[in-house]
């Protein structure tokens, strides 16, 4: 009988158990300023559909940074966490910027009044960016050790590459001249470039 049940992952990462434990307080605390900004622009979005979509995956948003929270006390982060439920219900509160440059970036980001500029920020830059180090993660980390961070990251994925879908969508309708288009884009590349400076959600560890 051949070998039926071929587990071809190996033992070994990038990172430590205090890296993933820093990058996953850097990940919670993006996902955090995803669904607070999501929360704050919905009121004043003239769009309905836009304010429906923002409430939408600023529940999401909250669910992911639950999970994370729930993932840092095995990762030996226990601020918050009530140490007394059984594991896989404790949560740590806890979450970090990488640094000040990417708090700023984040101000920067929610500073925005108009609905394009703020669709272009949220979406097109940090959820974009996001999913990307999130691929990452899954992508270099121990499967086996670190499988947990795995499940969990391939789970928000799901729905912060959505998001991102929407997203575009979203900006493609509504950047429906040139001189929105350039204004949209000038916007994001400024953005672009304050997340840059400040090393991104890692902050270039």
């Amino acid at each position: 009988m051949p070998e039926l049940c071929v587990d071809t992952r190996s033992i070994g990462g990038a990172f430590s158990v205090d890296e993933c434990a820093r990058r996953f307080l850097h990940y919670r605390f993006a996902e955090n300023v995803c669904l607070t900004t999501a929360a704050g622009w919905t009121p004043t979005s003239p769009s309905i559909k836009v304010k429906f979509a923002l409430g939408e995956h600023c529940y999401h948003d909250s669910i992911h940074s639950f999970w994370l929270g729930q993932r840092l006390p095995e990762l030996r982060v226990t601020d918050g966490a009530d140490l007394s439920a059984p594991p896989t219900l404790r949560s740590s509160t806890a979450a970090e910027p990488p640094n000040e440059a990417f708090l700023k970036f984040c101000e920067e980001m929610q500073n925005a009044d108009d609905q394009l500029l703020r669709i272009v920020g949220l979406y097109r830059v940090l959820k974009t960016h996001l999913a990307v180090y999130y691929r990452h993660h899954i992508a270099v980390t121990d499967p086996i050790c670190d499988g947990p961070s795995v499940r969990i990251l391939n789970h928000i994925l799901l729905e912060e590459e959505d998001h991102v879908r929407w997203g575009q969508a979203i900006y493609e309708e509504l950047a429906d001249t040139p001189e929105q288009r350039r204004a949209a884009l000038e916007w994001q590349l400024h953005l672009e470039d304050l997340l840059v400076r400040s090393g991104g959600v890692t902050g270039g560890r």
